[in-house]
């Protein structure tokens, strides 16, 4: 059952008034049990959360297989997934970056789904959003090139992160206010005192799921939406995220 965690993140980086960051990561349509009506079922339930900016750090298909080997059916009904995710809403937008599946797939036909369902997709790049922050996509560490460049344009505004893999996490200047990925799925099982044995990131357990605090830049790592490999989930629930960003200045 999909899970709606809400988060608080105190940020020394952070100023000005707190922004409600509605996080959904690691959907892998065409997966076990993620079509389209339960895409549809995502996207309500994120809309009904009330988010100021919507993130969407990678793996919107699942799969190893690039779309010309996919089946008619399985094309259709991501076809149908990614016009669910048009329907998501907030006031400062909605953006993506791209994940190691979505570059399986095709990273161009992402991109151009993506882009008809009206998210903004950033692939080393930055973007001011409303004055307010400086949101940085980066590619995908497995896959692509991610590189810092992209921060030069931030023009010393607060910045905002989003990356697929918490491996891309170094890249991001000590001044970050918050930073979001995916890709570890929280481990997909997590088992009673051996904790999250499969990872899928080279920093270990302890980067796997939540929210990692350290030398004041936060990075959230969300257990998201889908499965790979085995479609088993075990104590690590599939969730959205509302992560509220605040200034520890003023608490």
């Amino acid at each position: 059952m999909l899970k709606v965690r809400h988060v608080t993140v105190q940020s020394p980086n952070w100023t000005g008034e707190s922004l409600r960051a509605g996080l959904i990561t690691d959907i892998h349509m065409g997966g076990f049990h993620v079509d389209a009506k339960r895409v549809a079922n995502v996207v309500a339930r994120m809309n009904a959360l009330g988010a100021d900016i919507i993130l969407l750090p990678g793996d919107f298909v699942n799969g190893h297989m690039p779309a010309s080997e996919r089946s008619a059916a399985e094309s259709r009904d991501i076809a149908q997934g990614f016009t669910a995710i048009g329907a998501l809403t907030a006031p400062l937008g909605v953006y993506a970056a791209l994940g190691n599946h979505d570059s399986w797939y095709g990273p161009q036909l992402v991109r151009k789904a993506l882009d008809q369902a009206g998210v903004m997709v950033l692939e080393n790049a930055a973007m001011i959003v409303d004055e307010r922050l400086c949101l940085v996509g980066l590619e995908d560490d497995e896959t692509r090139n991610p590189n810092a460049q992209a921060y030069e344009d931030c023009q010393g505004r607060p910045i905002v992160s989003m990356m697929h893999s918490p491996d891309t996490f170094h890249l991001t200047p000590p001044s970050s206010a918050l930073s979001v990925a995916g890709h570890t799925h929280g481990g997909q099982v997590n088992l009673p005192i051996l904790g999250r044995r499969v990872t899928a990131t080279q920093l270990g357990r302890e980067y796997a799921y939540g929210l990692i605090d350290k030398a004041s830049t936060p990075l959230f790592v969300s257990a998201g939406v889908g499965t790979s490999w085995y479609p088993v989930r075990f104590r690590a629930p599939p969730e959205i995220v509302i992560l509220t960003l605040q200034s520890s200045e003023t608490h």
